[in-house]
């Protein structure tokens, strides 16, 4: 946990016109990103993730085994992967430290890692390395990047269903993505999302059928 913020994290190089305010260029390798502050981040943004990936994100200690266990109870009846038991702070290790491998050996060193990251960072923090270097598809890494991608905008201007949109892509990003041919799995999970929204207080029932009602705009791929 000590060296996790001295680790070389990759960002696009952009280069601007004469006003220093137009990007002309976005110049990246494998990975395109953005890193920006949580506080640059709406609410929508963080809401709509915490419905769809971590609900209790703000009340464990990085795991929660009695998700890992229906998790495991879940996938074994059914035969197949149906549900993820990983935290958002696990998701986090899995993701930018550890790989994705299945392995129980993997899978233990997230849980140790995840239990001791919470206990050196904040759980602001947390949320910022999170949403800073997660997948969102192609080479969109972290919610600037996929932002830009898909709405042609910073995060910091994305709409309610935009920020519904972001956080239902996190769960299969290359499955959900605008751009591919199962928009309306994307467009039902967003609606989902925002009915979780609603459950946990963040946004009004009211609010969130209006939501979806609403025209999605994507940016040309």
């Amino acid at each position: 946990p000590d060296k996790i913020q001295e680790r070389n994290i990759s960002q696009s190089t952009k280069i601007y016109d004469l006003k220093g305010e137009t990007v002309l260029y976005d110049v990246h390798g494998e990975e395109r990103r953005t890193l920006v502050k949580l506080a640059e981040i709406p609410d929508a943004v963080k809401w709509a993730t915490l419905a769809a990936e971590d609900r209790d994100f703000y009340t464990h200690h990085g795991v929660k085994i009695t998700g890992m266990i229906r998790a495991v109870i879940v996938n074994t009846l059914k035969g197949y992967k149906a549900q993820g038991g990983s935290t958002i702070t696990q998701q986090f290790v899995k993701k930018a430290i550890l790989t994705s491998e299945k392995t129980y050996t993997r899978k233990i060193k997230e849980v140790v890692l995840a239990y001791q990251i919470e206990k050196k960072f904040s759980k602001d923090e947390i949320l910022q390395m999170y949403l800073n270097e997660i997948p969102y598809g192609s080479v969109s890494y972290g919610v600037e990047s996929a932002s830009q991608t898909y709405f042609a905008k910073s995060v910091k201007d994305v709409t309610l269903p935009e920020a519904a949109i972001l956080a239902a892509m996190i769960k299969a990003p290359s499955y959900y993505s605008p751009f591919g041919s199962h928009r309306g799995e994307l467009v039902s999970r967003e609606q989902y999302i925002l009915d979780q929204m609603a459950e946990l207080g963040y946004i009004t029932k009211d609010a969130a059928e209006a939501v979806k009602k609403q025209e999605l705009k994507f940016a040309k791929r």
